[in-house]
């Protein structure tokens, strides 16, 4: 509480001196996009130092100002991305703050409002809808994606039900590409070089072809050597090495606008190496369930009843250095090729957004994290094919009308062999094939904000309609013999092979419905409600249902002073209903799926920005989250040892636990400084300060769980050289060294481990950037 309260005693000082959290993004308008228009519209801020820029998003799928826009929203720029290294999501809440990444194995689980997914199976599907340039990525695995040459990002808070379809209970992240530019030949390059072996590059150029057609080419590398020593035997762990490559081209004869973007990404590193602890009767930190809960009469067998609830990390423990028989390895290959077509009729606008995506992984993780090894999570093939087409029509004026209609679909298929290893007994725990996990999505919405009062008050309503279906083989196969890895029969004609074919089907209907009200140009107020919902699926046990939201949300953003202060202020209320749980239960069913209860999620963000001088912006971000888990009831407990095979598995009610990733307090403070050198030399200091208070990583709350509050700090100090096309940064990245719980999990069920992952270590280094 010391920690919190002098923060908390800094964030209210700031405050009152007027210091504030950044418009993270000045971004101009995507290409063929149309700019909005009011009856008062000027261009504010553009070019004028004394003023803060105007930002332009696409979060309702039409060209609007940040301020205009009726939803919360965090836009980075491309260029703040590149200056902070920024390569895939895990590195985005550097810059956002209010995401909470946690990486699970070689997946990627995202929460925003604490909301988030914490089933990561070939039939769940993430809380978070997340887009590059409108193609649909579904997959946690492919969110590894890297983020090179990016016009800007834009983090949605809350449900985006109607614009952006299932699957965005927590909220939309929308990636967007820089777009080739006409007319104009330009690039530029940056390359750098940290601690750990770090090198980091990045490029691109664009060509014109003439008058209506352009290219670009943009490429990335990043590598460094391992985050973790895990001694002699198995090297350095937590590495990286990845390659990237992007082609597009546009083409813009007249009303049509034609883009297609090719896109390679090439992973090839060891996997984020995990520290685990062998949980058995004699382990610190084990409660016993009540009698209630599981009667002695039935449980006889004391480690039955035993569940590792303060089980922790010993108070030794370096995140740094521990032995590991083998570090394991990631290996990942993704192919994307995507596309839009607009035509502009002049009343309306036809558009047409596709995307086709192939990733391919291949994973063997040690998932023990402890010498002597005993299991490795060995996934032989985790391959996703996926498409997603959508067509819209929108036409209207801002300030008076503005429609939208349109229809979506979505294909996934999924190819997986997997199975857990263990190599003291040369067998599989178990080994599970999917020939195919088949995923269909079709909906169709219409979206219109009409003006009572042109400019003033307007109302705003949206629909969507969504069908959903799920289908799969699963072949799994039980403890089966084998020396070095080699795989059980793909046929399933193996010894103890069994087949299942597992479906879902459900259809749903999403709303929004507001009211926005703008008493001035640069002020506005709105309210609404919305409505959101995360398809179900199936495990190997059954199927389980979709998760419900309906979110009350009342927002105010404002610019004052002349353009030089903004103040931006949401408060919002969640109804939560039937979430997924996924308990790990035994090596013969992996684990399940469940829907348990209800929840309810409160609170209130304030994002301000001040620009005290021409050189000097200062910014702050405060939000506050209660999150608790009110109806939890049935959860399997996640016990020492498989309990006996004639009576239920134990269970557990969760009423009352804070919902995962979900801390009450984020503050983030930053702070920039230009400083003139004379003769063009610019000198630019950039401090990034956050905050964020004790939080759950898990529903259950287990003390291992707990993620004790922290602050990370980014420093950096750029030199631009006369006409702005050289520049040279120096940087250090996680001042304090905090390597904080990323991921925690007990796997009970007679495996008994404790595991946990890490984040970074203080990273520093120097970069430069080079532009034509």
């Amino acid at each position: 509480m010391t920690t919190f309260r002098r923060i908390a005693s800094m964030a209210l000082a700031s405050t009152a001196l007027g210091l504030v959290a950044p418009a993270w993004a000045q971004t101009a308008e995507p290409t063929g996009a149309t700019p909005p228009t009011t009856a008062n519209d000027t261009t504010v801020g553009q070019g004028d130092d004394n003023q803060l820029e105007e930002i332009v998003v696409t979060a309702t799928k039409v060209t609007t100002r940040l301020q205009d826009t009726p939803i919360a929203i965090r836009a980075v720029s491309g260029a703040d991305l590149t200056k902070a290294a920024v390569t895939d999501v895990s590195g985005l809440q550097r810059l956002a703050p209010d995401l909470g990444i946690t990486p699970d194995s070689v997946f990627t689980k995202i929460a925003i409002r604490g909301v988030s997914s914490q089933d990561i199976s070939e039939s769940a599907d993430p809380a978070l809808t997340v887009s590059i340039d409108g193609e649909y990525v579904n997959r946690p695995v492919a969110l590894n994606a890297n983020f090179f040459d990016l016009e800007r990002i834009e983090v949605l808070r809350g449900p985006q039900g109607t614009l952006f379809g299932r699957n965005s209970t927590a909220g939309a992240l929308n990636i967007v590409a820089a777009k080739p530019v006409l007319g104009s030949f330009e690039g530029s390059a940056t390359a750098g070089y940290g601690n750990y072996n770090a090198i980091y590059a990045t490029g691109a150029v664009n060509v014109p072809l003439g008058n209506d057609v352009a290219i670009r080419i943009a490429g990335l590398h990043n590598e460094h050597d391992g985050y973790v020593d895990n001694g002699a035997l198995a090297g350095r762990g937590d590495d990286a090495n990845v390659d990237a490559v992007r082609g597009s081209i546009l083409l813009a004869p007249g009303a049509l606008e034609v883009y297609l973007a090719g896109e390679y990404v090439d992973v090839n590193q060891t996997g984020p190496v995990q520290y685990g602890l062998p949980v058995n009767t004699a382990t610190p930190g084990l409660t016993e369930l009540p009698a209630s809960v599981a009667p002695p009469a039935t449980y006889t067998t004391l480690s039955q009843r035993l569940v590792p609830s303060f089980v922790d990390l010993p108070q030794t423990f370096d995140p740094a250095s521990f032995p590991l028989g083998r570090r394991g390895n990631f290996k990942s290959q993704q192919y994307a090729v995507r596309g839009r077509v607009a035509y502009d009729f002049g009343p309306a606008t036809l558009t047409y957004i596709g995307g086709y995506r192939h990733v391919d992984n291949q994973v063997i993780l040690p998932q023990n994290g402890f010498l002597p090894e005993q299991f490795t999570f060995y996934n032989d093939r985790y391959d996703t094919r996926t498409h997603s087409h959508e067509v819209r029509l929108n036409g209207g004026a801002q300030g008076s009308f503005v429609w939208q209609v349109g229809g979506f679909y979505f294909h996934e298929n999924q190819i997986i062999a997997r199975g857990l290893y263990l190599p003291l007994a040369s067998a599989f725990a178990n080994f599970f094939y999917r020939p195919y996990v088949k995923s269909e999505s079709k909906s169709a919405f219409a979206q219109a904000t009409y003006w009572v009062v042109p400019d003033t008050l307007s109302f705003t309503g949206g629909v969507r309609y969504t069908d959903d279906k799920k289908n799969a083989e699963y072949i799994n196969y039980g403890f089966f013999r084998t020396q070095n890895m080699v795989r059980p029969p793909s046929d399933g004609s193996g010894p103890g092979a069994v087949f299942r074919f597992p479906t879902y089907a459900e259809d749903k209907v999403t709303w929004t419905a507001g009211v926005e009200y703008k008493p001035a140009r640069d002020n506005l107020l709105y309210a609404k409600v919305s409505t959101g919902f995360k398809s179900g699926g199936f495990d190997l046990v059954g199927a389980f249902n979709a998760e419900n939201l309906t979110a009350y949300e009342i927002g105010s953003k404002n610019r004052f002073l002349n353009n030089t202060l903004e103040f931006n202020a949401s408060a919002f209320y969640y109804d939560y209903q039937d979430q997924q749980v996924q308990v790990y239960i035994d090596t013969t069913v992996g684990a399940r799926t469940f829907n348990a209860g209800k929840s309810r999620v409160w609170g209130i963000e304030t994002d301000t920005t001040i620009k005290l001088s021409p050189n000097d912006r200062v910014s702050l971000i405060v939000n506050y989250i209660d999150a608790k888990l009110q109806e939890f009831a049935g959860i399997p407990a996640p016990t020492l040892t498989n309990p006996p095979t004639n009576v239920p598995r134990l269970t557990l009610d969760l009423a009352g636990n804070t919902a995962p990733q979900a801390p009450k307090w984020t503050i983030g403070i930053n702070y920039n400084k230009s400083i003139d050198l004379g003769q063009g030399y610019e000198l630019v200091a950039n401090g990034f300060s956050r905050f964020k208070s004790e939080y759950y990583l898990t529903a259950f709350n287990y003390r291992g769980d707990r993620v004790e509050a922290f602050t990370t700090t980014d420093l950096s100090l750029e030199l631009k050289l006369p006409g702005d096309a050289l520049s040279i940064q120096g940087y250090v990245r996680n001042v304090e060294n905090n390597r904080v719980k990323t991921y925690a999990g007990f796997t009970g069920g007679g495996i008994n481990i404790y595991n946990w992952n890490f984040g970074q270590p203080r990273t520093y280094g120097v970069q430069g950037t080079f532009r034509f």
